[in-house]
């Protein structure tokens, strides 16, 4: 019984820091069930006597159409995650089976990129994609994300690729397999939960990105959700339950994604942080 009680202060912190974490997400769910002049009640309605549910309606197909910034969010994410997972894959994999000359600088090189904003470079980012006509156009968003979720994408491969065994491969080669199918039938499903966790990485710097497509867009109809979500603010009123309401649409992707995936990301995540 004595054991059974000596970790009860740890369980009680535990909830009530999870309680504390989950607190905005129930005041965001719950003002999206509001209407617009029971969000300023007090004492607030932390329970909705009638629940709201036509300001999704609103939201999604009314005037704001939320429906389409959702779906250039999702191409805009998925194909970022995809192209970070196609380049830092090899880079990931040459790092850890060669050796070469100033492996060590080209790694800090890697790690530097991530010390630089956005900000800092938008600039030249900006008259770069203007050159090549990309302004205005989805294909430039996701380029100009992916330069910035590359080397990330390469460090947390390159931290799960060190704890697989080079003799996997090096028995495959015995059997008279290429390095390209060794790639492909052994490191690569091994990889899979690196590769889940740099892809996940890149979705959601990607989904939650305001800068790239603030700068770079300006049609309506290719806004993305982080610049849709700056239409709830009025000069002189924020639409708070409709603001909320987009604000859940917006969230569910990433959830969604993570509750599948999130086994594949912790183990990928703790075998990249322990070197064999």
């Amino acid at each position: 019984m004595k054991n059974k009680w000596r970790n009860a202060p740890v369980h009680i912190g535990l909830w009530i820091t999870l309680i504390i974490l989950l607190f905005p997400v129930w005041i965001m769910i719950s003002t999206s069930l509001q209407k617009y002049e029971d969000v300023f009640n007090w004492p607030p309605d932390w329970l909705p006597n009638k629940p709201e549910w036509i300001n999704f309606v609103n939201v999604w197909l009314g005037d704001y159409s939320f429906h389409e910034p959702f779906f250039n969010s999702i191409i805009i994410s998925v194909s970022t995650a995809l192209i970070s997972i196609v380049i830092a894959f090899p880079a990931a994999y040459a790092l850890t089976r060669f050796k070469f000359k100033a492996k060590n600088l080209l790694l800090l090189i890697v790690l530097v990129t991530q010390m630089f904003s956005p900000i800092i470079l938008i600039v030249g980012l900006f008259q770069l994609i203007q050159t090549y006509n990309l302004l205005n156009t989805l294909i430039g968003v996701i380029i100009t994300n992916s330069v910035f979720t590359t080397p990330m994408a390469v460090w947390l491969m390159y931290g799960y690729l060190q704890s697989i065994p080079v003799t996997l491969e090096q028995a495959a080669f015995v059997d008279g397999a290429s390095r390209f199918k060794s790639i492909i039938r052994i490191t690569f499903p091994l990889a899979a939960p690196g590769v889940a966790m740099a892809g996940i990485y890149a979705f959601i710097m990607s989904w939650n990105d305001l800068i790239i497509p603030l700068i770079l867009i300006s049609e309506d109809s290719l806004r993305p959700i982080s610049l849709a979500l700056t239409d709830f603010a009025g000069q002189n009123v924020v639409y708070w339950h409709e603001m909320m309401a987009a604000s859940v649409i917006s969230t569910l992707p990433v959830a969604i994604l993570f509750s599948f995936v999130q086994n594949l990301f912790v183990k990928g995540f703790m075998s990249g942080a322990v070197k064999e």
